[in-house]
């Protein structure tokens, strides 16, 4: 099982880059687990988590092929 996570924002700075391509994620707590194992500062930030263009709250089973996308708080004005 393949997933594609999606970085915008500072997010992207702090990984190096957009995509990310991940096997064997079960789940959006597994997901976050593995990136801030690979990513330490994604520990301290804030972010929303979308799964094929959707947010969700709390940890959603993720499918082979979902497109995941890590959204950072977003200040308008």
């Amino acid at each position: 099982m393949t997933i594609r996570v999606l970085f915008f924002g500072r997010l992207k700075d702090y990984i190096g880059k957009k995509t990310l391509f991940l096997d064997s994620i079960e789940d959006t707590e597994s997901l976050r687990n593995t990136l801030a194992d690979r990513f330490p500062r994604l520990r301290r930030e804030i972010f929303s988590i979308a799964v094929n263009q959707e947010i969700v709250h709390g940890n959603e089973k993720l499918s082979d092929g979902d497109e995941i996308a890590l959204l950072p708080p977003v200040a308008g004005g």
